[in-house]
C-alpha cells in the first residue's frame, strides 16, 4: 500500500505562479485581516481601522509512505486499536467496514505526521 500525504509547504508561491492563472487566484492568495486601533485618540472615541493585506500562499509538500502488507492486514483486522476502544468499543470496530477500519489509521497516520490530506492505493486490488 503507498499513502501519499500533503503537508503545508514553507515555499512561498512566486509572483509568476500566482499571475499565471487568474482563475486560481482566490486559491493562490490569502487574504488576512487585523484591526488597528488609534493609540493616541481618547477611550471613549477609539478609532477601529480594519487592515487587508494579501500573502501568496505556500506551496504543498507531499511525502510518500510505502506499507509493508503486514501493516495493511493489520490495519483492516477486525483487532481493534487501543486508541479507538474509549470511542466506540471493542464491538463498533469488528462492525466497521474494512474501508472505513483503514481510512480510521490512515487518518491518525495523516494527523501525526502534521498533513492537511492524504490519498492512498492498495496494491493487489
Amino acid at each position: 500500500m503507498s499513502v501519499t500525504i500533503e503537508l503545508p509547504g514553507s515555499t512561498m508561491m512566486t509572483p509568476q505562479e500566482c499571475g499565471e492563472n487568474p482563475k486560481n487566484y482566490k486559491k493562490q492568495v490569502q487574504v488576512l485581516s487585523i484591526k488597528a486601533y488609534d493609540a493616541k485618540a481618547k477611550k471613549s472615541s477609539f478609532k477601529k481601522e480594519k487592515i487587508e493585506y494579501r500573502t501568496r500562499k505556500c506551496i504543498p509538500a507531499y511525502q510518500s509512505i510505502n506499507m509493508t502488507e503486514e501493516a495493511y492486514e493489520y490495519m483492516i483486522s477486525s483487532l481493534c486499536p487501543e486508541w479507538y476502544a474509549p470511542m466506540g468499543g471493542i464491538n463498533k470496530w469488528k462492525k466497521l467496514p474494512i474501508k472505513e477500519r483503514l481510512q480510521l489509521h490512515l487518518d491518525r497516520t495523516c494527523k501525526s505526521l502534521g498533513g492537511i490530506s492524504y490519498t492512498y492505493v492498495v496494491f493487489g486490488e
